[in-house]
């Protein structure tokens, strides 16, 4: 791979180094909770922008545990409940060997820029140690700013002083990568991989 004027490289987690889905947390408890309908227990949590909280540090997962038993009467035990909400994940091999190669190269600096919770990123880097190798990270529940937050960007600039113009951002969410270009960061919306390829050689090349 030939070096052109990109030098950092912020990575996202879900569903570009690793793949998700809290389809299976849902499911999960719902199998454990004969009477308990996955959908609307999906909706409350949405609507109460539980997860929000919890991506933003201002929601323990202990107290997003007590007000979901609460509200529907769970007998599921915390660490039941944990377990499923932790295995959501799987590998998403072409980038796992992607960044690997990038990382043997080191012909860039690697960031990780994340809207995770601590319970995740700990299972992920347990269970998928590719995403070790990125040891700058930029994660949300502990800077308590979360993307497509602009705030977040500056941050990581500010923080690594990195030239927005030299530094690519790699994230599945378009509403994010139009975040990071506003602020002069180049952006690859994350799909396909060989399509992600493709765009990244006509920027490096």
């Amino acid at each position: 791979m030939k070096t052109g004027k990109i030098e950092n490289i912020i990575f996202d987690l879900g569903n570009t180094l690793c793949f998700y889905d809290f389809y299976y947390f849902y499911e999960g408890i719902s199998r454990l909770e004969k009477k308990l309908n996955p959908a609307e227990f999906r909706r409350y949590i949405i609507n109460k922008k539980l997860d929000i909280k919890l991506i933003t540090g201002r929601l323990a997962h202990k107290d997003l545990f007590k007000k979901l038993k609460k509200k529907f009467n769970l007998k599921t035990g915390y660490s039941d409940f944990i377990f499923l909400y932790k295995d959501i994940f799987w590998e998403n091999t072409p980038m796992k060997n992607f960044l690997e190669q990038v990382s043997n190269e080191k012909k860039y600096k690697l960031f990780l820029l994340s809207n995770t919770c601590s319970h995740h990123i700990n299972y992920i880097c347990k269970n998928f140690p590719y995403v070790n190798l990125i040891r700058n990270r930029i994660l949300s529940f502990k800077v308590k700013m979360k993307k497509p937050d602009k705030r977040i960007f500056r941050f990581v600039i500010q923080k690594y002083k990195l030239n927005p113009e030299k530094t690519l951002l790699i994230d599945d969410l378009m509403e994010n990568v139009k975040s990071a270009r506003s602020l002069g960061i180049k952006g690859i919306h994350y799909s396909k991989h060989k399509s992600f390829l493709r765009q990244l050689n006509i920027l490096i090349n």
